[in-house]
């Protein structure tokens, strides 16, 4: 009876693993995946097909893009920011102009003119100004976070929540439940309590999903009464504030954006509680403004999972092929996909100033070791690698030539690129790019330079560790 029992089992698991590896030929993201997902489902179909069940997935099942057609009412949204867009619709110029084009033919959201930007260097600058527009709000408040904690700093965040309802401002908060998952119930009953809807990002919450847990909702965005949005690197937390024993010294970078272009940014809001509440929240379109003294061009770089083109790797591809002079990165992570390690090592090539900054430390170890494996081909290209010294250097900034710049959320990973939810600004503005510039200066006097030999260099169990922590770069 046992050994029936057993071989029953057996075939039942090895014809489940074989039903699995015909999906992940259909869905892997590219061959190399497919035949690693087929092989070890097929051959290893106890460890595969767990595996597979968490980490296999592709797509994100179950969110509703607007202006698809899937929910008149997000759909009624989605065109009504549009309209709005169009009336200050102004591309990139020169040669980024195909990249603002691609990325409004990819989300049909213009970049605009017309916007005041405002860079902001690390927590206190972030935070000061994020709390002083709560203070100043009349009307509405959304916030957005990968990450909250309820420490001093996510307790003064609800202080002045608490502080802007009171007084009538409609406010929502939204954060994703992996990133949160310390963050007590009791944080978010204290803001119920006040009238304020909040609200977790669940990925696996939708029947036939519930393994689907490695996708993220990694955005960091707050809108103030339709009229300014903050978005950049920074979480909710005391070590955003430097406050922390194990990273001492903490160095992000967020901005502040005013002007026509924040009604794209607020899509993305309603997209991701739409997912959450199958709910399109009341919604205003920036006001009009002359007296801001904006003049960048801005297009939001809102991507993730449910998208069957993301415009993050379409957007970061199309700016960095056209760069001719400079190009700088700043990351937390580098464990690029293919096409993005190419084109970075083709800039080099053709006589770009490439220079990527990465952190000293790591605060996670897999992608921090698969780091060191793309060594040799930059090196070769001609790439500078520069590690940020003093504590941890978590800002995710892309700068190019004179007038380019990214601000937000987007590291340079193959998660942030297909299985997290981000959001990012592209700007064309040289007085914001001349600030990133001295920003990015200030940042290199605190580096180290990189040696590129390093990997090959290392022992054979340091270069093996590297290896392996390559291996699961799609998933890290």
């Amino acid at each position: 009876m046992i050994t029936t029992i057993y071989a029953l089992a057996t075939v039942l698991l090895e014809a489940s693993g074989i039903l699995l590896a015909l999906r992940a030929v259909l869905i892997a993201r590219t061959p190399q995946s497919a035949i690693a997902w087929a092989a070890v489902l097929v051959v290893l179909p106890i460890i595969g097909i767990p595996l597979f069940l968490v980490f296999g997935e592709s797509r994100f099942d179950g969110y509703t893009l607007a202006g698809k057609g899937l929910s008149k009412t997000l759909d009624e949204a989605f065109h009504a920011i549009v309209r709005h867009l169009d009336g200050h619709r102004e591309a990139f110029t020169g040669a980024f102009f195909e990249a603002s084009r691609m990325a409004t033919n990819l989300s049909r959201i213009p970049s605009t003119g017309g916007n005041k930007v405002d860079l902001l260097i690390d927590g206190k600058a972030t935070f000061g100004a994020i709390f002083e527009a709560i203070d100043e709000a009349r009307d509405s408040v959304w916030v957005q976070f990968f990450i909250i904690h309820d420490d001093a700093l996510g307790r003064e965040l609800a202080s002045h929540l608490i502080t802007a309802s009171r007084r009538g401002v409609k406010c929502r908060v939204l954060y994703d439940q992996v990133g949160s998952k310390a963050l007590p119930e009791s944080w978010a009953a204290g803001l119920r309590a006040e009238g304020i809807e909040v609200e977790s990002f669940i990925t696996n919450r939708q029947f036939g999903s519930r393994f689907q847990i490695n996708f993220r909702n990694h955005r960091k965005l707050v809108i103030v009464d339709a009229r300014i949005a903050f978005l950049g690197g920074l979480n909710v937390g005391d070590e955003y504030m430097g406050r922390s024993m194990r990273f001492g010294p903490w160095r992000d970078t967020h901005m502040r954006i005013e002007g026509p272009a924040v009604a794209g940014f607020q899509l993305s809001f309603l997209e991701d509680w739409n997912y959450v509440t199958r709910q399109v929240v009341d919604f205003r379109l920036p006001p009009p403004s002359t007296n801001h003294g904006g003049r960048a061009a801005v297009f939001p770089v809102a991507s993730g999972p449910a998208e069957a083109w993301s415009l993050c790797p379409a957007a970061y591809l199309s700016i960095i092929n056209a760069a001719s002079r400079r190009l700088w990165i700043a990351s937390p992570y580098f464990v690029p996909s293919s096409p993005l390690l190419f084109a970075i090592c083709h800039a080099a090539l053709r006589g770009v100033d490439v220079r990527l900054m990465l952190p000293r430390m790591a605060d996670h170890k897999l992608p921090w070791l698969s780091s060191f494996t793309y060594y040799p081909k930059l090196r070769e290209a001609g790439v500078k690698v520069w590690r940020y010294q003093p504590g941890f250097m978590h800002q995710k900034v892309l700068l190019a030539d004179e007038d380019i710049a990214i601000v937000g959320s987007i590291n340079l990973d193959y998660r942030s690129f297909m299985l997290n939810f981000e959001l990012s600004a592209a700007v064309q503005d040289k007085e914001f790019a001349s600030d990133v510039e001295h920003m990015f200066l200030a940042d290199f006097d605190r580096c180290l330079p990189e040696n590129l030999l390093a990997f090959e260099q290392g022992t054979l169990l340091f270069r093996l560790r590297c290896r392996l922590a390559a291996l699961m770069s799609p998933e890290q």
